[in-house]
């Protein structure tokens, strides 16, 4: 049961996803909370990681603990230093990669670039996207309803928003 609906621990989703995971639920909670709800909330957090981590080694999978990804993210977290505006001189290539358990890791990916094309383009710094490919969900359904063509929006959101 994934009762938080957390990305499951066995999925073929990248390992940064993970990690993503952990990252961005602890920098949500920091934002979002004063010290002791950050404590509290946190606290929580670490311990259904860690019990589901226990539960899959109780099955007999072998699963790296969270506790060095935790670590990480806390100390993004300490070291955390607020952006500043965008340089015009800083130029970043991203580049959208399809994932695949079998394919080219984001390791890779950097490794190639950084040996064969960094000295030539005129980027600082890339930045790589790794999404998931689409399934059969995203095929058979719509994510979005498009009203119909003799709909007019604004007549709607005034009748809804009279009295």
């Amino acid at each position: 049961m994934n009762l938080y609906l957390y990305t499951p621990l066995l999925s073929s989703h990248p390992p940064s996803c993970f990690k993503g995971l952990i990252h961005g639920e602890l920098q949500r909670y920091f934002t979002q909370n004063n010290k002791d709800d950050f404590i509290d909330i946190t606290t929580k957090f670490i311990k259904r990681l860690l019990e589901r981590v226990k539960r899959l080694l109780e099955r007999g999978h072998t699963i790296e603990t969270p506790t060095p990804l935790l670590l990480q993210a806390a100390a993004k977290l300490d070291s955390h230093i607020p952006k500043e505006s965008n340089n015009s001189e800083d130029s970043t290539l991203f580049i959208h990669w399809i994932h695949h358990p079998n394919g080219l890791q984001r390791c890779d990916i950097c490794r190639i670039y950084n040996a064969t094309l960094k000295d030539v383009l005129p980027y600082s710094k890339m930045q790589l996207a790794i999404y998931r490919p689409k399934n059969l969900c995203n095929i058979l359904t719509r994510a979005a309803t498009k009203p119909p063509n003799d709909t007019n929006v604004n007549q709607i959101i005034e009748e809804i928003s009279k009295p």
